[in-house]
């Protein structure tokens, strides 16, 4: 077929626009009680040997690339991210809010 899609494959398509932000500050979310906390502030997000990281002083956040669960905010402020988090070793999800989220 001539008008066919490719379709994108590897986590660098899911993950493209988040990896490498500078971070505003990273919230969790908890379901069951309904609070949102700050988790860190001032940051980044990158992927080091497959591994996506969340980094504010001192890991934050750290899963498997192929993995995790990742959705841009409406307002491209900011990113969902939900996937088994190897730092506390339980399934997470965090809202990472950018610093500059129009990229020049």
């Amino acid at each position: 077929m001539i008008f066919k899609k490719k379709k994108k494959s590897g986590y660098q398509a899911d993950l493209g626009h988040i990896i490498g932000q500078r971070v505003k500050y990273v919230t969790e979310r908890d379901a069951a009680a309904s609070v949102e906390t700050v988790v860190g502030r001032r940051g980044s997000v990158n992927i080091v040997a497959g591994k996506l990281k969340v980094v504010c002083g001192t890991e934050v956040f750290r899963a498997d690339a192929e993995k995790i669960s990742a959705a841009l905010l409406m307002s491209l402020e900011g990113a969902v991210l939900k996937g088994y988090d190897e730092i506390t070793e339980r399934e997470r999800t965090i809202v990472v809010y950018f610093q500059y989220y129009r990229k020049v």
